[in-house]
């Protein structure tokens, strides 16, 4: 297992793991380290120790050496000209007009990177903006668009406790905030007292989370019936803190204050209200419950002819062959258009009036030469022969 020490670029910063070598490091103490953007001022989180091979992400690289006053000077006089440069660059933004607010600038340890974070509502092309700030400031540029919780981390200020903000002085990691965890733990709906500066939920919802859903499962839900002390009755709120209950009781309807040790859940609510009056001396009249015989016998028969069935397990299900459906038809047995217009015979061929077996008229192509129509065939049977009058063939001849 490699020996590593953990370094941390920022107070509230994550750690990273660095190579001490041979020297002697302790906590707290100021070193100088190699990174992609060059070589960093960082400071010592944790001791020498070894870790798995998987805790170290990428490459190990070791610690170039320890930071002496020159370095700390040469990152004092680069941190004066922080707002000067900002300010230099809020005027170029503002030729190029572009729809962007400037946060922070900082300069790398060498003075060679200079980074600007700005916040925006949508994405910005400020590759113009680099380019002319690059000939400006004579260094490479990087523009970082940040959310509001990173632009809260990076200006830091109080919070609605009183203290300085979580994010700026301890908490590397942003924890994921929802309204529920708000909801469990009862607070007031309100964006005035369950948001910080950011903007956005409190970090700080997330810290007792665990603990409420702990304490909380061990209590009734409002709405359940409790057996108490004093009878009966319905819970209207809960202390989870100090694990107690609010009961309505139901024979005085006054509402009191039991811990939890005190009352017992009372499994059928319309029982523990007909003990209570039994006790009372109101004893309803005896009711004798309805047979539901048909009716349970007509769920069971509707349960057993319809049911729905898991489309997944539709698939493992076994099918006949007159269940399954038909193959899709081949190229050569799709239809035309035309053909799939005409009726098919409901009858045989051999059973098809002639009228049937005709087919359908064809029309006249114009562009072919039209045929004389052809004569008709002479019947089999010999023709008539009529009779003629003798004077009217003698005048025709």
């Amino acid at each position: 297992m490699p020996t590593v020490v953990g370094v941390r670029f920022k107070d509230s910063g994550k750690i990273y793991y660095f190579d001490p070598c041979e020297l002697e490091l302790n906590l707290g103490d100021y070193v100088i380290v190699e990174t992609v953007r060059g070589l960093e001022l960082a400071r010592i989180a944790h001791e020498r120790r070894e870790v798995n091979d998987e805790e170290v992400v990428g490459e190990l690289k070791a610690i170039v050496r320890r930071a002496e006053a020159g370095d700390f000077e040469r990152m004092r006089v680069l941190q004066t000209r922080h707002q000067e440069v900002l300010a230099r660059c809020a005027e170029k933004v503002r030729e190029h007009d572009l729809p962007m607010n400037l946060v922070k600038a900082e300069y790398s340890f060498d003075g060679s990177r200079l980074t600007f974070y700005f916040t925006a509502e949508k994405r910005v092309d400020f590759r113009m903006l680099v380019r002319d700030l690059a000939r400006t400031f004579k260094s490479r540029i990087e523009l970082r668009q940040i959310g509001p919780r990173d632009e809260a981390k990076l200006l830091g200020g109080i919070g609605p406790c009183g203290r300085v903000l979580c994010c700026a002085s301890f908490l590397p990691d942003y924890a994921r905030v929802s309204i529920k965890m708000a909801k469990d733990q009862e607070l007031p709906l309100n964006p005035t007292k369950i948001s910080g500066v950011c903007g956005r939920l409190l970090c700080c919802l997330s810290y007792e989370h665990e603990q409420y859903l702990t304490l909380r499962a061990d209590l009734p839900r409002k709405g359940t019936w409790v057996q108490t002390p004093d009878g009966p009755g319905e819970v209207i709120s809960q202390n989870v803190l100090k694990q107690q209950l609010v009961v309505q009781l139901a024979s005085s309807g006054m509402q009191e204050l039991y811990d939890l040790n005190q009352i017992e859940i009372a499994t059928n609510p319309g029982a523990a209200i007909a003990h209570a009056r039994n006790l009372e001396g109101i004893t309803p009249p005896l009711r004798t419950p309805r047979s539901t015989e048909r009716g349970e016998r007509r769920k069971l028969r509707d349960e057993l002819d319809y049911y729905d069935l898991d489309p997944e397990l539709e698939l493992l299900e076994d099918r006949d062959e007159h269940d399954a459906p038909p193959p899709p038809p081949s190229p050569q047995e799709r239809r035309t258009p035309r053909q799939s217009r005409q009726r098919p015979p409901s009858a045989p061929p051999s059973e098809v009036s002639p009228r049937l077996e005709r087919g359908p008229k064809e029309r006249p192509n114009p562009s072919e030469p039209t045929q004389p129509p052809a004569a008709p065939t002479a019947p089999s049977h010999p023709p008539r022969r009529r009779r003629r009058r003798s004077n009217r063939g003698s005048e025709t001849e």
